[in-house]
Order: C-alpha cells, then sequence, then structure tokens
C-alpha cells in the first residue's frame, strides 16, 4: 500500500466526496468504488498468502485514520474475513475432496466445473474490472446468534428465507447464504447480478424478482456502508451453487476475526487524538503493541482456537482513555462524540457467548 490512509484518500479521493477522483460520475456505490483501488494497493494480498494477517490488520489502522476510511474500512474487513473466510475455507476442503492441491493464486490453472467456479469467485478479490462484491447472509429475524436456530432452507433446489442484516448486501453481486439442513448449516450462492447468473438462470430471470424482497438501509455509525435485509421465497438453487457443507465451527473464527478487525479499526480511528492526548496516545500505543505480540505468533490463517486465546481483545483502556479526554462516563457514551464508536462498545449475542465461553475455558 502506498503511504498512509491521509495520503490513500489525497491520492484517489475526491475533496468533499466520499468517492475517488472520477468515479461517482459511473453511479457506483462507496464500496464498490474504491474496491479496484484497494486491489490496486494491495488490500486483499492476505487472502492469496502473500502477506501476513497482522498486515493486513495495519492496513485496516491506516484506512481507519479517516472519518470516510472507517466505513471502508468496516466494508473491506468484513468481505476479506467472513466471504473471503467462507471462500478459503470452501476452496481447501474443495482440493482436498478432489485429491489435489487447489490453492487461490494468481496463476490458477482454469478446470471445468467446481475448479472454474472457485476461480471465477478468486476473481472478485483480484481482478478490478469488472468489480464484484461478495456479502454473508447469516442473521435472521428471532435466531438468537444461534445457527441452530436459522430457518433458511433449500427444499427440491428451491431456497427460502431472510436475512436481515447483510452487511455490503446492498452492493453485493454475490451473497453467501448460510442455511439449516439437520444438524449442518450449508452455505449456498445467491447471485444478486445479472451477468452473474449461469446460463440455465437466464430464462427464468423473469420471475427471480417475484421469489426476492430487498430492503437496503445504512446505520447512523459508518453511515456509508450499505446492509441489506433480504428475502428469498422459493429461489431457484442449482446443485453446484452449494460452496460449503457446513458453516458451523467456522462461523466463530469468522466472528472473531471481525471483532480483532475492529481492534484495527479503533487504532486507526484514534491516532490523531493520540498526537494531542498523552493518556490516549499511551493506551494506543499498548493496544498496537499487544496486536504485535499476538498476531506475530501467528502462521498463515489464524483459526477460532488461536483467536479464542487472545480474546476478549483489551480495548477497555483506549476507550477509557477516550473517556476521561471527553469528560465521560461510559465507554458506551462515545457515541454522543462520533456515532462510529458504537463499532467498539456494541456487543451482540454471539459476543456475549464467547465472553462467557472464554469464562468458563478459565474457570
Amino acid at each position: 500500500m502506498s503511504g498512509t490512509l491521509e495520503n490513500l484518500i489525497l491520492k484517489f479521493g475526491e475533496p468533499g466526496s466520499p468517492y475517488p477522483k472520477d468515479r461517482k460520475e459511473f453511479g457506483e456505490s462507496f464500496y464498490r468504488s474504491w474496491k479496484p483501488i484497494l486491489i490496486q494497493e494491495g488490500f486483499y494480498r492476505f487472502l492469496f498468502g502473500h502477506e501476513s494477517y497482522l498486515e493486513f490488520q495495519k492496513k485496516l489502522s491506516s484506512l481507519s485514520e479517516d472519518p470516510i476510511g472507517v466505513s471502508l474500512a468496516l466494508s473491506c474487513m468484513v468481505e476479506v474475513n467472513v466471504a473471503g473466510g467462507i471462500l478459503s475455507h470452501a476452496t481447501q476442503v474443495y482440493s482436498k475432496n478432489i485429491g489435489q492441491n487447489l490453492i487461490q493464486n494468481d496463476s490458477l490453472n482454469r478446470e471445468p466445473n467446481g475448479a472454474d467456479i472457485f476461480n471465477s469467485l478468486w476473481d472478485g478479490f483480484r481482478t478490478e474490472n469488472p468489480t464484484k462484491i461478495f456479502a454473508v447472509g447469516v442473521s435472521e429475524p428471532g435466531w438468537e446468534s444461534k445457527l441452530r436456530k436459522l430457518s433458511s432452507t433449500v427444499i427440491e433446489g428451491k431456497l427460502s428465507g431472510t436475512k436481515s442484516f447483510i452487511t455490503n448486501g446492498a452492493e453485493a453481486d454475490l451473497i453467501f447464504w448460510v442455511t439449516k439442513s439437520e444438524e449442518e448449516n450449508p452455505v449456498y450462492l445467491v447471485r444478486r447480478s445479472q451477468d452473474l447468473r449461469k446460463p440455465n438462470l437466464e430464462s427464468v430471470t423473469s420471475n427471480i424478482s417475484k421469489q426476492t424482497k430487498e430492503e437496503s438501509f445504512h446505520t447512523d455509525f459508518t453511515p456509508l456502508v450499505s446492509h441489506l435485509k433480504l428475502t428469498l421465497c422459493e429461489y431457484p438453487i442449482d446443485p453446484e451453487d452449494l460452496i460449503l457443507d457446513n458453516y458451523g465451527k467456522l462461523g466463530m473464527e469468522l466472528r472473531l476475526k471481525e471483532l480483532l478487525s475492529l481492534v484495527s479499526l479503533l487504532i486507526g480511528k484514534t491516532k490523531k487524538l493520540s498526537l494531542e492526548n498523552q493518556l490516549v496516545n499511551e493506551k494506543r500505543k499498548n493496544l498496537c503493541l499487544w496486536r504485535e505480540n499476538f498476531l506475530g505468533d501467528c502462521q498463515g490463517n489464524p483459526n477460532a482456537d488461536f483467536l479464542l486465546s487472545g480474546f476478549p481483545f483489551p480495548t477497555e483502556g483506549l476507550l477509557l482513555a477516550l473517556c476521561k479526554h471527553w469528560n465521560l462516563e461510559s465507554p458506551k457514551d462515545l457515541k454522543s462524540v462520533d456515532p462510529d464508536y458504537q463499532l467498539f462498545v456494541w456487543e451482540d449475542q454471539f459476543t456475549q457467548m464467547l465472553i462467557q465461553k472464554k469464562k468458563r475455558k478459565l474457570s
């Protein structure tokens, strides 16, 4: 990556606009307009084994030094950690099943059927034109962060269900949709873009709109990030759309990666203030050192056990230093200063479950 985020934004950004220079006129959405630049600047190199997970985290911090960059870093980290995580795991499973070393590198040999599908998917992280955005649908109304309570199912080649909070979903070309089937959670590909539909689906394109209901929305924090509530009703699914047999334990790893990436976003977001406040500077340096020591021991792609060993991640000291700087009673009050701080204090039921799991492990 060339320079810091500030230089990145100054180099590619449009003054007074969240879009890069000469991109808004194309009618592109926020993340889609920036993704070709992020590819050029090496933000997806980790996925191809070209750099460590620590280096990816440092890139996220650099990106988060600018208000626009916090939203951009969130979109990037979710796509890399979750969509990229599913694709990486699915590629490994496929490689093992066919008995050959199929890896996601730039010189991947094209093969028919499954291998060609994986190669096409990986192009989304290494090819700037056309730009492809991947999202993941897990959360559902009433699921309480428990995979066994998911209601999305595939019956006789038709997928039905609702995903309530798909980050990057309103920009996505393709969604990795987590379903429920007996004791497992298969993941299927759901294509939103017309040009990504397989030929055998083109004949039923006119019916697709009747089988989907979309509601895009934004939150008050990281307001440039798009989210989607999507309902599918008997949406046609082909056998090759099954990308992963079981999301299962992988879900914990991917959620922990998201939480660790939020540490990196916090490090970036507080850089400017750390130059003005000694206590914030001290606590921020401590958090940077912790990240360096923790991920410095990580070889390759960190798994759930490794990530859980460092959880809950030690952001409290820096958050309390921010509270002291602004004379606030609690980190939850930081949102009154900047809504983006909700990212670092919000705990969903799954995060609370992880905290309890760690406490039980230590007891």
